[in-house]
């Protein structure tokens, strides 16, 4: 939560007509405000043509995702390769 606001702020800098790829690699928490941002993010992303991915591996950040079920909406990779293409 106390870092949701800094998410925020990065991807409204971001292109959304273009495929936007978020790196969570290094994240070790997510929240619902966190998920409120990318869900947001997304969906500004789609209607502008564009797409956003993520990238984790964490097995703790892939559960609060398929909780939220935030990945069937958002793509998440491995790599930001295969997020990117």
């Amino acid at each position: 939560m106390s870092t949701s606001s800094e998410l925020e702020r990065a991807l409204a800098s971001a292109d959304l007509a273009g495929r936007v790829v978020v790196d969570l690699s290094a994240c070790t928490f997510l929240d619902s405000s966190a998920l409120r941002v990318l869900v947001h993010r997304a969906r500004a992303a789609e209607g502008a043509g564009g797409g956003v991915a993520l990238v984790t591996t964490d097995p703790g950040i892939l559960r609060v995702l398929e909780i939220a079920t935030t990945d069937t909406m958002l793509p998440v990779h491995e790599t930001i390769e295969s997020a990117s293409s």
